[in-house]
């Protein structure tokens, strides 16, 4: 399946644009989905370490299927107040 996942944080700011397009497939895992960013990424696909897989609604366990539709987004972890 093609999906789109948006990039956020230090992801957007090394400059790999504000989304990556990827073909997954069926079924596919949050963990499944983040690899294969990571693969798309090359040497920047280290900056996904930490980084979680969100759906509209909720950050995605690393066993749950991606959603068919809707937003995808990869959010690298954040501190502060």
């Amino acid at each position: 399946m093609k999906r789109k996942i948006y990039l956020y944080g230090r992801l957007r700011d090394a400059g790999l644009g504000s989304s990556v397009a990827l073909d997954l497939p069926p079924r596919a895992t949050a963990r499944q989905a983040l690899a294969a960013l990571k693969t798309a990424l090359g040497p920047r696909g280290a900056l996904l370490s930490g980084c979680a897989l969100a759906g509209e609604d909720a950050v995605l366990a690393p066993s749950d299927r991606v959603p068919a539709r809707g937003i995808l987004a990869a959010l690298p972890p954040v501190c502060g107040g």
